[in-house]
């Protein structure tokens, strides 16, 4: 399960389930690039992971732009080597709600494609070469339960979990592509999480918890874990995989 001189980019990794994420894998051994849109975060978490003894550096950009992505890619490669495994999170998260999609318009659904489908396509498109000239490599999609499952009370999340449904196929096709070249691309799909408790309305996140058989909310450390599992070498046969981290909400009421 070491991560020892891999170098690892974390995308929106300022809070929540990214910053779990970063935290977790400088604890096994590598050197972590935390990326953010906002400075503040970015800087914030990485000061945290440097005083535990971790290694990296923070870097805000924005995954949206292909050339602002390229550009952090480069400065990657000259600071601490080039990207061995990227975890894709950053993304409009799960809660935040374009109402029922016969109300919506293409405006509604521009920052949702854009954000969690090409942004996750950027960083992926300008990692996956290298890894693949080096011969090893982990491609590390954050899905969400959304994408495989419709809830009542998560009403309003139609575009939210077709740009989730997306990556998903994208990184299953691309999995084959790369497979052969020592490269891994998988899916971490969380269910109801403590970090839906800073955007979502208590009432709506408890009712989603009484359909789940473990009856809690997920912690963010739990989705950082497989995160970390996929990323190291016991995972090398596992590609194209969704995993889902949901505490068992597909067999809930």
């Amino acid at each position: 399960m070491s991560l020892i001189q891999k170098t690892v980019l974390v995308t929106g990794a300022g809070r929540g389930i990214g910053k779990a994420i970063a935290l977790l894998l400088a604890e096994r051994g590598a050197r972590v690039v935390v990326n953010d849109l906002h400075p503040d975060r970015a800087r914030s978490v990485y000061e945290e992971l440097h005083a535990a003894g971790g290694k990296g550096l923070a870097l805000a950009f924005d995954v949206v732009d292909y050339e602002a992505v390229q550009d952090g890619i480069t400065s990657i490669a000259r600071a601490l080597g080039p990207v061995d495994v990227l975890v894709n999170n950053a993304g409009i998260p799960e809660g935040r709600v374009t109402g029922p999609f016969r109300d919506s318009s293409p405006y509604d659904w521009k920052a949702f494609v854009d954000l969690n489908v090409y942004g996750a396509m950027n960083c992926v498109r300008l990692t996956l070469p290298g890894m693949c000239e080096r011969g090893w490599g982990r491609v590390i999609q954050i899905s969400s339960a959304a994408a495989a499952r419709a809830l009542a009370a998560h009403g309003g999340e139609s575009v939210y979990a077709a740009t989730k449904s997306a990556m998903e196929a994208l990184l299953r096709h691309v999995s084959v592509e790369v497979a052969r070249q020592g490269v891994t691309c998988n899916c971490v799909a969380p269910g109801v999480m403590d970090a839906a408790l800073a955007y979502a309305d208590r009432a709506v996140v408890d009712g989603v918890v009484e359909r789940v058989p473990i009856g809690r909310l997920g912690e963010s450390g739990e989705v950082a874990e497989a995160v970390a599992w996929l990323a190291s070498d016991a995972a090398a046969f596992v590609t194209g995989q969704v995993i889902h981290v949901n505490g068992g909400a597909y067999q809930g009421r």
